[in-house]
């Protein structure tokens, strides 16, 4: 049995772990292994290692490397550079999906008869086009000092690239040598400790969350989101009679979703409403799905205000309904900056009926029916995977994680999920005891949610893995 590290112990370790990753290796060349034959990537994100350093023309052609000595150890080192002026080039390729604010380093020398002047550009995909890098210049001499370049930002463009492989490359620019003379096909170059680095991207926090898979819960409450969020329900309210009309289960988006008749005369009166609490929190996001029958409401609109506040119309708030669900469908639609960092005070969210026009351009009926389903709000925390990791009180480590992720709770875990951002269900595992050893080995590089359930009535946790 693994020793039981304390959850105190493990915020530490993980709070140590993620000031880590703000900035971590994407990919890396530092050749210090001068038997590796095809002069591979020895570190990054496992996905890269497979990938090389190459002295390259703009045909395609590529020259034979050897390895020399280097800033430290071993450089990678090439001939054949003469005429190359915007036409030969040291290259690198990188998939770095879930990551972005990318920055490059590295070093480069040539000898007397080598290339002097170089610059740095950067292409999407294979089909892209090169790019020149702000402030990409790079003079060469026969030192390692003097063609180096440190921690570069590469342009934003290049953020989370998806699947999609990154270029760069370091392009003559001039046939002109160090000695100031025509660079000789006999002139070397070489280049060493070339560096990407990155930051993963954000993922945001559920914060709270309606998915109704659970019929017999007559409260309609949350069945996501931060746990003292997990006794709020969902409502079907009127507005100047401050009063709530009763709801039941039908067929939903998917399972069921929460069901209410009476929207007659309902324009700029009733609606449907949640709150939540979010200390901490910023920069939310409210995603939902509606339903109406033909003489149920058709037109609503999303607003939003702290306990005591006014309500402030969300922009681009306004929601179509159809007797379908992907008409009245609203996908993170963000919520108003007024809301930002709530402390201890509920935000509410509503969607309130705009007109009295049913779906069927008639009149809203009494007995109209109107559905919602899959309510979610996101935000992102300051304090970030530290505080989902104190509410959820389930630990996970190391994070990010390489081939294998530890989970330790204060509940007999049951079973274990893991999902991609596309909301994809990739890995699942059985458990039985308090702790849980899940493998990240046939995983691609990136950033996942691991979703714990327990073998008692707690409603299941999420958070948020780097896998590398």
């Amino acid at each position: 049995m693994k020793k039981h590290v304390s959850l105190l112990a493990i915020f530490v370790m993980l709070l140590g772990t993620v000031v880590f990753a703000q900035q971590q290796v994407i990919i890396g060349f530092s050749f210090a292994d001068n038997t590796d034959a095809e002069f591979t990537a020895d570190q990054g994100l496992s996905g890269n290692l497979g990938y090389n350093v190459r002295a390259e023309n703009a045909a395609g052609d590529t020259r034979t490397l050897t390895y020399e000595a280097g800033a430290a150890d071993y450089a990678a080192s090439a001939t054949g550079w003469d005429a190359g002026e915007n036409d030969k080039f040291w290259s690198i390729k990188f998939k770095a999906d879930g990551f972005q604010n990318f920055k490059v380093s590295s070093k480069q020398y040539a000898d007397a008869t080598g290339p002097k002047e170089f610059k740095i550009q950067y292409k999407i995909g294979n089909s892209g086009t090169w790019t020149d890098i702000d402030n990409n210049t790079v003079t060469l001499a026969t030192d390692w000092t003097t063609g180096v370049v440190t921690e570069l930002p590469l342009p934003s463009e290049l953020n989370d690239p998806g699947t999609t492989s990154i270029y760069l490359r370091w392009i003559m620019t001039s046939n002109v040598s160090v000695e100031n003379g025509t660079v000789d096909a006999g002139g070397v170059s070489r280049i060493d400790d070339i560096m990407v680095y990155g930051s993963p991207v954000p993922v945001p926090d559920v914060i709270i969350g309606f998915d109704f898979t659970d019929n017999t819960d007559v409260e309609f409450n949350a069945d996501s989101g931060l746990e003292g969020n997990l006794g709020y329900d969902v409502r079907a309210e009127n507005g100047a009679a401050q009063t709530t009309r009763t709801l039941s289960y039908t067929e939903g988006a998917s399972g069921y979703a929460a069901t209410a008749v009476e929207w007659d005369n309902g324009a700029d009166d009733k609606f449907w409403s949640i709150k939540f609490k979010a200390d901490g929190y910023h920069d939310f996001k409210v995603s939902s799905k509606q339903y109406s029958d033909a003489t149920g409401p058709k037109e609503f609109k999303l607003q939003t205000r702290k306990s005591g506040g006014d309500w402030i119309d969300v922009t681009d708030g306004n929601i179509t309904v159809a007797a379908d669900w992907t008409t009245g469908e609203v996908a993170e639609l963000a919520l108003p900056a007024e809301i930002n960092y709530p402390g201890t005070t509920s935000v509410y969210v509503r969607w309130i009926m705009t007109s009295n026009t049913s779906t069927s351009d008639a009149t809203v009926d009494a007995a109209g029916v109107s559905k919602i389903d899959d309510i979610v709000v996101t935000g992102f925390s300051n304090t970030g995977i530290e505080t989902t990791l104190v509410i959820n009180s389930v630990a996970m480590y190391p994070n990010p994680c390489n081939g294998i992720l530890n989970l330790t709770a204060d509940e007999e875990i049951a079973f274990t999920e893991i999902y991609n951002l596309q909301g994809a269900l990739v890995a699942r595992q059985l458990a039985g005891s308090n702790e849980a050893t899940l493998s990240t080995e046939l995983l691609n590089a990136g950033i996942y949610i691991v979703r714990v359930y327990f073998n008692n009535d707690k409603n299941p946790v999420s958070n948020r893995i780097i896998v590398e």
